[in-house]
């Protein structure tokens, strides 16, 4: 868990220990003067370590989020010596307070309790903040710190340490205004290794969303169009779904599938487009997973929907239809590949997915090119805690289920220069529990997904349990991901010529989540992810990468 890199949040966390062992021997020493207070002060030395260690876990499980960790180790580190230094000054002197005192008392201890209440339902109701709500137990002990440190100014009250409780209570909303106003004030993080862009294609708060997830990438080359569609492009076309999310960033609410075009390999796009929506009605169209089919010119989106009305019981779709000159779609009637129902089984998690949900994707779904499966649509799923592909060897008409290639649940495919099939299995284990060192996983296959010869193959890339893509580029196997144990962090992109050996480059310093990779058979390659100031729900971003050694 800890590291060199860590030095800054050890050092604070050091100083609150010293800080506070001092504080209490001292008062001990003094405790024939201050008798009235001595178990006033204990109880606020143990709320104060409470919070503490709190603020310590919050820094360390989201390093590499700040701006910079030593000036958010130093800001919490100053907040926080509030309390044991003007609270030991208190004690030890016996400093009076009057009714004026009360009425601060009591007025600073109600303002502390509303910015918690507030904090938690904007953050983890209302609008999802996701570094904190990605680590269960480090949420927990801010709130219980909070509460301790609220408890701390009423017993202080109580046994009329007025000038002590408002010390309290001031070093807890003085701490939770630190958090807030880098939530406010931070800006996005530095780009890198990238060779054209980054462009934010899409961003939260504007054109009536509130949040856009769960990218998806598709370079869609310009002779398959051409030939099979009687189009006239002259480049390839370049599309991006995303998640559109009105209400917030929470998995449920109502949800569209948006999208934007480029005809000039991503130097500039068209206006966001609606490509499914229920309207108003709460309801979702998700998980977005294309392929061009390069025998039909049949755009592939394999996708889930459901609404508020049916309990969020997702139906999965693959909707085949043709781009035209426009860039508007000829789209053919939906083809329900969902799998049986069990009317038993109730919905499961937050997000409405149950054990009878086929699970695809998200991002890209990938056809195979020559040899013994040409033409085969493999399209990446999962359900109930297994990770498999389906594949359709109809151009997308009917579809198998191949076997389980590993214990996750999102998952990513493409298909290697020696026509094997390689999947990266994002993790089973909760990406809210504690998980000190986790690495990508990658399964592959030798007969067109139908079974794999190696499952979960561990790699040497982090990840904080969160989907991650892969592409195909010449002998390369690359790998996009937030390159992090603790939290979605650093979008980074590794690269292997042996699937053992991997180097990686960063691209973008801060809360990065999902991502997909595409190129084209000039040997570019291009991404989009989800990236943000705080929140990796902020922004989806798209670059092309620069593959250069």
């Amino acid at each position: 868990m800890f590291d060199k890199k860590h030095a800054p949040q050890l050092a604070v966390f050091a100083v609150y220990i010293a800080v506070l062992i001092a504080a209490v021997v001292l008062c001990g020493v003094y405790s024939d003067i201050c008798f009235d207070n001595i178990w006033t002060f204990i109880v606020a030395a143990i709320a104060y370590l409470v919070l503490a260690v709190a603020v310590f876990m919050f820094l360390i499980f989201n390093d590499g989020l700040f701006f910079s960790s030593a000036a958010m180790s130093a800001a919490f580190c100053g907040v926080l010596a509030i309390l044991p230094v003007i609270g030991l000054v208190v004690t030890v002197l016996d400093v009076p307070s009057g009714a004026d005192g009360l009425i601060c008392a009591i007025a600073l201890m109600v303002a502390g309790t509303a910015f918690l209440v507030y904090l938690i339902v904007k953050a983890l109701i209302v609008d999802l903040f996701q570094p904190i709500a990605l680590n269960t137990l480090n949420m927990i002990m801010l709130i219980v710190g909070a509460v301790f440190m609220i408890v701390a100014a009423l017993v202080a009250v109580l046994t009329k340490a007025y000038v002590l409780s408002c010390v309290i209570s001031a070093t807890l909303v003085l701490t939770m205004l630190v958090g807030t106003a880098w939530a406010k004030m931070q800006g996005y993080g530095k780009f890198s290794n990238t060779d054209g862009g980054p462009y934010l294609l899409f961003e939260g708060k504007a054109d009536g969303y509130s949040a856009y997830r769960i990218p998806s990438l598709i370079v869609m080359d310009k002779n398959i169009l051409n030939e099979k569609n009687g189009t006239q492009f002259t480049d390839n076309v370049l599309l991006a779904l995303v998640e559109g999310r009105k209400n917030s960033a929470h998995d449920v609410g109502v949800v569209d599938m948006l999208g934007k075009f480029s005809l000039d390999g991503g130097r500039t796009w068209s206006e966001q487009k609606t490509i499914f929506t229920f309207g108003e009605e709460v309801g979702k169209y998700g998980n977005p997973t294309v392929v061009l089919d390069k025998d039909t010119g049949f755009l592939n989106i394999v996708h889930m929907s459901a609404t508020k009305t049916t309990g969020f019981n997702y139906n999965t779709f693959n909707i085949r239809g043709k781009l035209k000159d426009d860039l508007t779609f000829e789209w053919e009637e939906p083809i329900n590949i969902s799998l049986p129902k069990d009317p038993s089984i109730k919905r499961g998690a937050a997000d409405g997915v149950r054990a009878d949900t086929l699970m695809v994707g998200p991002g890209k779904a990938v056809q195979i090119k020559g040899g013994k499966y040409d033409g085969r649509i493999i399209c990446p799923a999962s359900n109930n805690g297994s990770s498999f592909v389906i594949y359709s060897d109809d151009h997308g008409l009917t579809w198998s289920r191949s076997e389980v290639a590993g214990s996750g649940n999102e998952c990513e495919a493409t298909v290697l220069n020696n026509g094997d099939v390689a999947m990266v299995v994002r993790d089973g284990a909760g990406c809210c529990n504690y998980h000190p060192k986790q690495f990508q996983k990658i399964s592959y296959s030798n007969d067109g997904g139908a079974t794999w010869y190696i499952k979960e193959k561990t790699t040497t890339l982090k990840t904080p349990i969160c989907m991650a893509s892969v592409y195909t580029n010449g002998d390369k196997l690359m790998l996009s991901y937030p390159d992090s144990f603790h939290t979605r962090v650093n979008l980074s992109v590794g690269t292997t010529m042996d699937g053992v050996n991997w180097s990686s480059k960063l691209i973008y310093a801060g809360a990065a989540g999902y991502s997909c990779m595409d190129g084209d058979s000039e040997g570019n390659v291009y991404i989009v992810a989800e990236i943000g100031k705080v929140n990796y729900s902020d922004a989806i971003m798209f670059a092309k990468l620069d593959t250069k050694e």
